[in-house]
């Protein structure tokens, strides 16, 4: 092979791999944080569940607080120790360090979290008013909220916010299409996975 053809080679080669990365979603745009529907503090069970059958679940407490001006979820074990905080303000999105080393806290970056969280949270308007301009679309009915990138699904929400009951009482189920996760919110008090494990 002659010089100038390994090196047409090379650069396609190198071409194919910086296209393979892009194929992932950049980070969605982030609503207006005083879009959100209340501002309170909420207590919640989370269960990451991978889609991969030899990974384990795992279970955390989270107490969000949502306000005008930020999300802060304090993550914690069930048994109470503190693995790391959630901020997302006008800086962006951060993990503040906690009680557990930093290698022992999450598996996913922040802006994965905060995203799944809003999406899960905010109300249908704040998240169109967050796409517009951009390539993500949201589309919703009354039993799910499907979040796309270029037409394609990223993730589904099931039930959609405006759906469940008004004391915030409902379990949330996320479906990550693209990480391969599915993130169940729950009340402390909401029975055993059984749903969330099928």
């Amino acid at each position: 092979m002659s010089l100038s053809r390994f090196a047409l080679a090379l650069a396609l080669c190198g071409l194919m791999l910086l296209g393979g990365c892009s194929l992932a979603p950049p980070i969605a745009p982030h609503p207006a944080l005083d879009q959100a529907e209340r501002s309170a503090t909420l207590t919640r069970r989370l269960t990451f569940i991978p889609d991969d059958k030899d990974a384990d679940k795992r279970t955390l407490i989270a107490v969000l607080r949502l306000a005008p001006d930020e999300l802060r979820v304090v993550l914690t074990t069930p048994y109470g120790q503190r693995l790391t905080t959630l901020v997302r303000d006008a800086s962006g999105s951060r993990f503040e360090q906690g009680d557990a080393p930093r290698d022992d806290a999450l598996p996913f970056p922040p802006d994965w979290l905060a995203t799944r969280l809003e999406w899960s949270l905010w109300p249908r308007a704040a998240l169109e008013n967050a796409f517009a301009d951009s390539e993500w679309t949201l589309d919703e009915n009354r039993r799910e909220r499907l979040i796309a990138y270029r037409g394609k699904r990223v993730a589904r929400i099931t039930p959609p916010p405006a759906q469940r009951d008004m004391n915030g009482n409902s379990d949330v189920l996320l479906e990550d299409f693209q990480g391969d996760y599915r993130l169940r919110i729950a009340p402390l008090d909401s029975p055993t996975d059984h749903e969330a494990s099928r």
